[in-house]
């Protein structure tokens, strides 16, 4: 069914659920001050697995803020956040975020955050949960059960190197990077946590053309071949929309959204 092109402000905005779709986020009524200043005013909305959001907004409207609030590094003054990943169940309000991030909740910064003298390959092997081998007594105790974990996690970490065109710079220092790789193995890294829910703030800033149309292509493979849900901030919108099945605008502390036909 053909989604009309609008734009209308709501209390809840459901994205393009279909029969069988659940939402990964749900927010409730958040509200968020600072200083006085109503950053969030009420922002409710439904976020239906394995869809592609783009959210706009001025510098300040609190974008942002909204992800740090969805992945627990800010609390809300009042409202609710749920989020359903990879079959469980929480309140993100209470829940840290490692916790989180474990569970399925990946984010990509605006200042990329890989460590500078490990390997492009061991950058993304740190985001490997459940590994005894991180505990020597149970490394020591379980030995060949730490050694396949190890060798599994090697193979997986080589294989989603590969899905982001990094496989080739596996053994390279992670300061050896251009932006645009940077981004490519930290997206490498959330994909290694088993990440369902992935919040990206600003994926195109800082990069040239041609590094702009590789990233929107692999975001919409990790989309459309992956099954990610992806909640995307991006002041260049007009690249961005078209992997997009919904965009958003926060205003005001209000959210709109536009609505439009993907595909």
């Amino acid at each position: 069914m053909e989604i009309l092109a609008k734009t209308v402000e709501t209390q809840t905005v459901s994205v393009g659920f279909t029969d069988n779709a659940r939402p990964v986020a749900r927010a409730e009524r958040v509200h968020l001050a600072f200083g006085g200043h109503c950053i969030l005013n009420g922002v409710s909305f439904d976020l239906a697995q394995e869809r592609a959001v783009l959210l706009r907004g001025d510098n300040g409207s609190g974008k942002t803020t909204l992800l740090n609030t969805l992945s627990g590094f800010l609390r809300p003054d009042k409202g609710q956040i749920h989020l359903n990943l990879n079959g469980r169940s929480f309140d993100a309000v209470r829940t840290q975020p490692e916790r989180l991030a474990r569970a399925g909740l990946g984010r990509l910064w605006q200042d990329i955050r890989l460590f500078p003298t490990m390997t492009v390959l061991e950058n993304v092997l740190a985001a490997s949960a459940g590994l005894i081998g991180l505990n020597p007594a149970l490394a020591l105790a379980a030995w060949p059960v730490s050694r396949r974990q190890e060798r599994r996690a090697r193979e997986k970490a080589f294989a989603n190197l590969e899905l982001v065109g990094m496989a080739d710079r596996a053994n390279s220092s992670g300061d050896k990077l251009s932006v645009g790789q940077m981004k490519r193995v930290a997206i490498a890294r959330m994909l290694q946590s088993e990440a369902e829910l992935m919040l990206l703030d600003e994926p195109l800033a800082g990069l040239d053309r041609d590094s702009v149309d590789g990233l929107i292509s692999l975001l919409n493979r990790l989309n459309q071949d992956q099954g990610k849900t992806l909640f995307i901030v991006e002041h260049q919108h007009e690249q961005m929309a078209p992997i997009c099945h919904e965009t958003w605008n926060l205003e005001d502390g209000k959210l709109h959204t536009g609505l439009r036909a993907h595909g």
